[in-house]
């Protein structure tokens, strides 16, 4: 479970720090407030160790030097994560390093510790005027405190690299972590039915949820069956799923009555239930899902037995997640056990945790005075 995030000089993000007590989290204040840069930040974090992406290659998309915080003049982003799980506290840290006039982006520190040990460390050091890179992996069991010599790139994570050994199982236990964050903005005019092969990961604007599906129509038939079992409350005639074979491809369809329709033939809502259902259902248990602004193209009375089911499945198989909403009705419905009101001051994102009653942070009273609650 995510317990923390620190995040500086990256978009709107300045020395912003969030501590998360709950496994279910509401993010929501005006639009242009920070909130999707949060997400924006823990997205770019998994990419860039996951992917292996190198911040020298031209074609990069981590951490370019457009998310610098153009106010500041900094040339350093900083970004921390403290997660809750294996019996202990995981501590990541990640420094990315800007040189706008040599057009370089490297990595300046990257760490990752286990309730205060290391496991892996990362830094440039100057030596006689030199910048000298310093990679040290470390075993679970720390039988050498300096830990080994590990080769590491100045413009890469070396922990997307590591494979997992007998003596690695915490380090592993984080990256499995990572490999179960789901960061998501539905779009359904960017999907695609055309299935080339399976794919275990859906992109973060889910185009390609028919390929996803598929993997787990294979990998988890059962929660493919209570994605079908809930469509089937909305959809009128909703029957099933069918990937059809065309050529080297396959494609999506859907059948409604006695009917096949393609996948994107449905409207949008209907697009969107299904996906939403799909994750709540098919992803791993303990997973991390962050969604922004899931009602989207759904009608409120579709949506809530949707939050009624994230809510069990949350409690159930250790789920966490975190929405943004900006829906009156939703924010009635969340704010007060499990909101984060975001705002501007002075171009920087605040962010308060809300509370039932006028204690630290901001009151449901003070919502309803600024109009995002209704006092029914």
């Amino acid at each position: 479970m995510l317990k923390r995030l620190y995040v500086h000089n990256y978009k709107c993000l300045v020395n912003l720090d969030i501590n998360i007590d709950k496994n279910f989290g509401l993010f929501m204040g005006e639009n242009g407030s920070g909130k999707t840069a949060v997400f924006d930040a823990l997205y770019e974090i998994q990419h860039f160790i996951r992917s292996g992406a190198r911040l020298d290659d031209k074609l990069n998309t981590s951490f370019k030097s457009s998310t610098l915080t153009r106010w500041l003049n900094e040339p350093v982003q900083k970004f921390e994560l403290d997660i809750n799980g294996n019996s202990g506290l995981f501590k990541y840290t990640l420094e990315i390093e800007h040189n706008l006039e040599r057009k370089l982006i490297r990595v300046k520190s990257e760490a990752l510790l286990f309730n205060n040990q290391p496991l892996y460390k990362f830094s440039i050091e100057e030596q006689d005027g030199m910048s000298i890179s310093v990679g040290r992996l470390f075993n679970d069991h720390q039988t050498s405190n300096e830990g080994i010599p590990w080769a590491s790139s100045w413009f890469s994570s070396a922990l997307g690299s590591i494979q997992e050994r007998h003596d690695n199982k915490k380090l592993s236990w984080f990256k499995k972590w990572l490999d179960q964050l789901y960061i998501i903005k539905i779009t359904p005019s960017t999907l695609k039915i055309e299935i080339d092969t399976e794919e275990a990961y859906p992109e973060r604007n889910l185009s390609n949820y028919a390929a996803w599906l598929n993997y787990w129509n294979n990998e988890n038939s059962e929660g493919v069956f209570l994605v079908l079992t809930e469509l089937k409350k909305i959809i009128k005639e909703f029957k099933s799923f069918k990937f059809t074979q065309l050529g080297l491809q396959k494609i999506l369809e859907v059948k409604i009555d006695k009917l096949f329709y393609f996948f994107n033939e449905l409207s949008d809502g209907q697009q969107a239930l299904t996906i939403l259902y799909t994750i709540i259902y098919c992803v791993p248990e303990n997973s991390f899902i962050c969604i922004d602004e899931p009602e989207n193209f759904v009608a409120l009375p579709e949506i809530q037995p949707w939050f009624d089911k994230l809510y069990d499945q949350c409690a159930e198989r250790g789920l966490q997640a975190l929405l943004i909403s900006h829906h009156p009705n939703i924010i009635n419905y969340l704010a007060s056990d499990s909101g984060y009101w975001f705002s501007r001051e002075n171009n920087l994102t605040r962010i308060q945790k809300i509370s039932a009653e006028n204690e630290s942070g901001l009151s449901v009273a003070e919502l309803v005075e600024l109009g995002w609650i209704y006092d029914e």
